[in-house]
């Protein structure tokens, strides 16, 4: 399990990252040090993108501030309908009853990053940018595994994205998605990966 004691312990190598890596829906309200959200932004910056167009910009929330954003960022579960229709399989497995929970504090998130880039006229620059974007995310979620951090990618905010960039004074901009960041209170689930996803040709 993942503790607060990650920066003395010493941050997990990057494969151990990868492979114990969980999404964190529960946590503790403690603060997060300064230097630990750092080095998390940090290492989003360094991802990989097109012709190193860096597309992504951050924006690290915390204390009242963090609790004015929660007031928006709660009201995604009134579509939650919507969303789980567009993933049916995946749905049978979900409580709406703890989304609707998660939502009223974000699980006690003390840190909450919104994740956003520029709006694009070209749909080909938009789903490039999109994927630099991911490629922070990334960085950003198994360097604070790594760190003793969890998070969840919380993808289902976008259904109320222009409250919320209205409410940032971002809303020139278009919202990746909102990471709500903290020290885990207990192990995540460990939810079984989909094995048939790769097609071998040649080998």
């Amino acid at each position: 399990m993942r503790t607060d004691k990650g920066l003395n312990e010493g941050s997990l190598s990057l494969e151990e990252a990868i492979f114990t890596r969980r999404t964190v829906r529960e946590f503790q309200p403690k603060p997060i040090p300064r230097e630990l959200i750092e080095k998390v932004i940090e290492a989003g910056a360094t991802a990989p993108s097109a012709l190193n167009s860096q597309p992504w910009r951050f924006m690290v929330v915390a204390g009242e501030k963090r609790d004015e954003l929660v007031k928006i960022l709660r009201k995604f579960p009134a579509y939650l309908a919507d969303i789980l229709a567009l993933y049916p399989k995946e749905a049978e497995y979900i409580s709406e009853e703890s989304i609707t929970d998660f939502a009223k504090d974000l699980g006690r998130a003390p840190v909450v990053v919104i994740v956003y880039m520029a709006k694009k006229r070209s749909d080909y620059a938009h789903r490039i940018d999109l994927l630099g974007c991911g490629a922070a995310i990334q960085n950003m979620q198994l360097t604070a595994w790594s760190l003793g951090l969890g998070s969840v990618c919380l993808t289902s905010t976008l259904w109320i994205e222009s409250e919320i960039m209205v409410h940032l004074g971002l809303k020139d901009f278009e919202l990746v998605p909102v990471l709500p960041m903290g020290y885990p209170v207990a192990e995540p689930t460990v939810i079984p990966r989909n094995p048939d996803v790769t097609t071998w040709i040649g080998l």
